[in-house]
Formats: structure tokens, C-alpha cells, sequence
């Protein structure tokens, strides 16, 4: 009899779990390592929009590291939204303390710093109680909640963007004693994590071919489970649009600029670039538009020509007023959303080659190319003096509008879910 019973009782679920992926219902439990809202900056930006491409067709579970109080106001609206939410938000000094406890046992750091009790507890609650068929982690952060507490059958699908420990590397490379060292032993602590990670998840994803490359030199046994799924761009939100005229040539950036590779970028560009372009155009203004300026940044609007805007609630007003939108980047890592962005709205860019990665737009017809301090300045010029390309706005935006907007894009997610849940089916029949 008990035999019969348990029989009869997984005949009963695999029927639910047909039921269910026949209508293309799946419980979904969605991890972020930052709240996804408002989508306004790069990592939250792609995971707003796979989050709710997923909902229109699933149950969705969200969970949330929240590193910043303001974030909390969300939650209301998120829980609402989908079938449930939770944002933990985690203190300086809860945030110190799990960076302490990184530096004794030899975790990474960018990992440890995401640890939140509450937010450990709802995830364990939603493993338990709803047992989806689907956890998707967004950056791999996060995956330190669900690796080998997964319930049998649940699939995991590992977001990793960008291969981070290239980063490291970058970093590494580039800075002095200690601050080397201590990048270094991030970048092997890491590797180590994100192998495990790879070898736990069911495919792993990744926003460029160079990226799922850097990816499976670190973790070359989980390779095979690497998939290309790209960013894409909101076209209708991002088109063009007209601001008011003025007497400057405007040069702008947009970025979070507490962030490393766009600090070294509008620096590079500030002291390098900027003197040579006022040589040709003094009317020249560099814009530097994004939240969190450091020190360092903030000091550059003592040269001449530099405009620290800040923050700002839009940033398309700026984008509009452009003549030229630039991605002086020396450190990249993955697709630029500020790139896409500037093409989306018909400005001409101008971009480092490791800016364009992952986009695949003609130099000279579609974007601009600068390899180099000389290179960048005359395609600065050219645009300013009117010597490059009339329509070279204009094939941006059909290039975006060609092969990156999200609708298309997420096309490869939908059919990496509907395989992954689809084996999850036969298992159950079986």
C-alpha cells in the first residue's frame, strides 16, 4: 500500500508539473544582487528586463540584496508585481562585518558582501514551501543561497554577465602595492567560487562570445554549459529626441561614477583627450552625467571644459543635447549600456574597442572607433567639425533597432527556459 501510495503521489506531481509547463506557467524563483528598480544604471537595467520578460510568461519569486535603504521603497509595488518579494538590506556595517569574515576564511569579497540573514531566510522558505522549477541568479553573488540547497528536480540557471574575475585581473594589472595584492587574491578566490557555481547551475549565461570565452578558461569543466544571451536596449524609451541649443560643442558621458572603470575613463579622457579636442573646437564642454562622483571625479571640474553634472532622474536630456556621446573605456567588461543607449537615441558615439565588445556595429558607418588617445581625438573632432558621417546617428539607430532591442535579445532565454523545463517534464513523466 505505501508503496502504491507514493507511486500514485509522484503520478499526481508530475501531472501538475505537465499541467503546469503545457499552459507555459513555471514557478520561478528570481535572485538579483541589487534591487532591480528603478532600472537606471547597467546591472540593474538587464536584470529589470529578464525579470519581467520571465513574469509575462511565469510565477515569479523575487529576491533582492538591497544595499541601499532608498531601495526599500520598492518592495511594496515588487510584492504586488509578482507572486512574492523580499529585499534584504544590508548595513555599512553589516556589509563590513561580512567583508571581515571574507579576509578569515579566504571568500571573496564581492561575494561575502551580499549576505543578508532575512533575505537567506525568505529564499530558504521559497526553496521549501513553493519548490520551483527554475532558480535564475542574476550575478553569481547570490548563487551562495541556493548552491546544494536546491530541491530535487528545481533547475538553476547562473547569469553571470560579465566574466568577473577579468575584472580582478584588470584591476590587478593596474594598481600598486597593496592594493594589487589584495585585487589578486580576490581574482583567485573568486575563480575558485565561480567554478563551483558553474559546475551546480544547469547553463550559465553570459552577455558576449568574449565573455563566455574569459568564462570558460576560469571554469573550462563547465563550458559546455555556457549561453551568449546579449543586452539589449529599450528603443522606445531610448529614441530621439531635441533639447535646448546652446553655444557649446557637447561631449557626453553617462555612468555610476563610483565605479572604478568609469573613473579611469572620464580621467583618461579629462587629462588626455580633452585638452587635444579644445585645441581643434575650444568650445568644447565635457559632460560627465551619472550618480556617486568620488573625489576623484569631482575634482575634475576644475579643468577646463569639464562639467560635473551628477545625478540626474533622466539622463536622455542630456543624451539629446549631445553632439557627441563618448565610451573612453580602458577597463570593460561585458556590453555597455551607455553605448547602446547613445545609439539607440541617433547620436553619433565614439568608443574604445573594449567598449564595443559584444556589438557587433561597423566602425565608420555605425559608431566610431578610437583605439588610442590620437585615434579618439580625431574622431571627436570629425564629429564637432562636422567631418564625419551626416547619417552616422541615424545607422546607430537602426543598428540597435536591428539587433539589440530586448524583444529580440531574450528570444535565446525563452528557448534556454523552455529546454530546461522541458527536461525537467521528462523527468517527472519518468
Amino acid at each position: 500500500m505505501g508503496l502504491w501510495r507514493g507511486v500514485r503521489g509522484r503520478e499526481n506531481e508530475a501531472k501538475r508539473v505537465v499541467f503546469r509547463l503545457i499552459g507555459r506557467m513555471a514557478k520561478i524563483l528570481f535572485l538579483a544582487h541589487r534591487v532591480p528598480f528603478p532600472p537606471n544604471k547597467g546591472d540593474k537595467i538587464r536584470a529589470f528586463h529578464i525579470l519581467e520578460h520571465l513574469s509575462r510568461n511565469h510565477q515569479v519569486w523575487l529576491g533582492a540584496s538591497a544595499d541601499d535603504a532608498a531601495d526599500m521603497q520598492h518592495l511594496a509595488m515588487a510584492k504586488g508585481r509578482y507572486a512574492d518579494a523580499c529585499f534584504g538590506l544590508t548595513t555599512r556595517l553589516g556589509r563590513a562585518a561580512n567583508m571581515a569574515l571574507a579576509a578569515l576564511t579566504g571568500a571573496p569579497m564581492s561575494v561575502t558582501r551580499f549576505r543578508q540573514r532575512d533575505l537567506a531566510r525568505w529564499i530558504e522558505t521559497v526553496l521549501r514551501e513553493v519548490e520551483p522549477d527554475l532558480v535564475y541568479v542574476y550575478s553569481s553573488a547570490l548563487a551562495q543561497y541556493v548552491v546544494g540547497r536546491l530541491p530535487p528536480g528545481t533547475g538553476l540557471v547562473m547569469d553571470f554577465v560579465d566574466a568577473d574575475a577579468e575584472k580582478w585581473r584588470a584591476y590587478a594589472a593596474k594598481a600598486r602595492v597593496p592594493a594589487r595584492w589584495i585585487y589578486a587574491r580576490e581574482l583567485n578566490s573568486l575563480v575558485r567560487y565561480e567554478r563551483r557555481v558553474l559546475e551546480a547551475a544547469h547553463a550559465g549565461i553570459l552577455v558576449s562570445q568574449t565573455e563566455c570565452r574569459l568564462q570558460a578558461g576560469f571554469a573550462p569543466r563547465g563550458a559546455a554549459k555556457l549561453h551568449m544571451i546579449p543586452n539589449g536596449v529599450d528603443a522606445g524609451y531610448f529614441q530621439p529626441g531635441t533639447a535646448p541649443a546652446g553655444p557649446m560643442a557637447r561631449i557626453v558621458f553617462t555612468g555610476t561614477m563610483d565605479y572604478l572603470p568609469n573613473i579611469d575613463a572620464v580621467r583618461w579622457f579629462a587629462h588626455d583627450l580633452l585638452p587635444g579636442i579644445r585645441l581643434d573646437c575650444p568650445e568644447a564642454v565635457f559632460q560627465i552625467v551619472g550618480a556617486k562622483p568620488t573625489a576623484e571625479v569631482l575634482a575634475l571640474g576644475g579643468l577646463p571644459g569639464v562639467e560635473i553634472v551628477g545625478a540626474v532622474p533622466d539622463i536622455r536630456p542630456y543624451l539629446f543635447g549631445a553632439d557627441v556621446i563618448v565610451a573612453p573605456l580602458r577597463i570593460a567588461r561585458g556590453i555597455q549600456n551607455k553605448v547602446l543607449e547613445g545609439m539607440a537615441v541617433g547620436k553619433p558615439v565614439v568608443a574604445t574597442p573594449q567598449a564595443l565588445d559584444g556589438i557587433d556595429a561597423i566602425a565608420g558607418r555605425d559608431v566610431l572607433v578610437g583605439a588610442g588617445s590620437e585615434e579618439f581625438i580625431a574622431a571627436v573632432t570629425d564629429v564637432l567639425r562636422g567631418r564625419a558621417a551626416a547619417d552616422l546617428g541615424a545607422r546607430a539607430r537602426d543598428y540597435v533597432l536591428a539587433r539589440h532591442r530586448w524583444e529580440e535579445t531574450l528570444v535565446a532565454l525563452d528557448e534556454l527556459v523552455t529546454r530546461l523545463l522541458h527536461e525537467k517534464l521528462a523527468q517527472a513523466a519518468a
